[in-house]
């Protein structure tokens, strides 16, 4: 292989790179609004007295770190910033429902 045709494709790969982070970037704010949606309604829903924050089986440490229910003005933000697994953090929102009767 030449020099110019592999500096050539190693050019794209550094181009490649940076469009996937561009794309995780933004996938990760419209899953920070997504998650933000999730949280007020479950808050504005009248049902719930907090907010439970589910992680997947295979999740990371800090995000089994955060796992559990909070109060609605106590409850980490998701997706978790410091999250290290290679697919991005997939935790999220569930209602705590222990109210009893209508």
């Amino acid at each position: 292989m030449e020099r110019e045709e592999l500096s050539r494709l190693q050019g794209r790969r550094v181009i490649a790179g940076h469009t996937v982070r561009a794309t995780q970037a933004r996938l990760l704010e419209k899953s920070a609004a997504e998650h933000q949606a999730a949280l007020q309604k479950i808050r504005q829903g009248g049902v719930a007295t907090r907010v439970r924050i589910l992680v997947n089986h295979d999740c990371c440490p800090a995000c089994r770190a955060i796992e559990g229910a909070y109060d609605f003005d106590n409850a980490p933000a998701l997706p978790i910033e410091e999250c290290s697994h290679p697919m991005g953090c997939r935790c999220h929102y569930a209602p705590v429902l222990d109210r009893f009767g209508p």
